[in-house]
């Protein structure tokens, strides 16, 4: 009987001690469909795209304490009505493989989130469908490199995601612009 309390007593304290160390839990995670566009003469080429939904909590206003006298539980989660909402936030991934002659220094990503009707939608933020993520990172010339990104999300009612590269730096400071094209008329 001691064994087995004091055997709950280490898994609540290793559970709370993790919650309170990355001060947030994942709930739920939704895979989507990904895909990528490539603009014609692209020095940098987009290549499987993957993409998900993640639920995010925000982190329980009471600690828990190994020595504390409590009558029930220490903890308000941060799931229950009436507390912190959730957040959202969008994961993905994408292979670039670098089709220029320079070494590349830097990359601008523009991730589209699509409806089920393949219609942009205002989740990333209010003026736009779309948002960029300036990813910096080494891409020699014929290299490839899996590379992450992650964007806060307003609403959940995302079905697919579309990464396009729209700028590329190079190491001898020149830069690659997309062409000024409509990105709803690209799908």
């Amino acid at each position: 009987m001691i064994r087995s309390s004091w055997r709950s007593r280490l898994t609540a304290a290793l559970f709370v001690a993790t919650v309170c160390v990355t001060g947030s839990v994942a709930a739920s995670e939704r895979p989507l469909k990904a895909t990528t566009h490539n603009y014609p003469k692209t020095p940098v080429e987009l290549q499987r795209a993957t993409a998900a939904l993640v639920e995010v909590f925000a982190t329980p206003t009471q600690y828990w304490t190994p020595d504390a006298k409590t009558k029930g539980t220490r903890i308000r989660y941060a799931n229950r009505a009436g507390l912190s909402p959730s957040t959202f936030v969008l994961q993905g991934e994408v292979s670039c493989t670098n089709k220029s002659t320079q070494p590349v220094e830097a990359i601008a990503l523009a991730i589209v989130a699509l409806d089920a009707f393949h219609q942009p939608i205002h989740a990333l933020t209010s003026q736009q469908s779309y948002a960029v993520q300036q990813i910096i990172v080494s891409l020699p010339k014929g290299a490839t490199k899996r590379i992450k990104w992650e964007q806060l999300v307003r609403v959940e009612d995302i079905y697919e995601v579309a990464v396009i590269a729209t700028r590329v730096r190079f190491a001898n400071d020149a830069i690659w612009t997309a062409p000024n094209e409509e990105l709803i008329d690209i799908f």
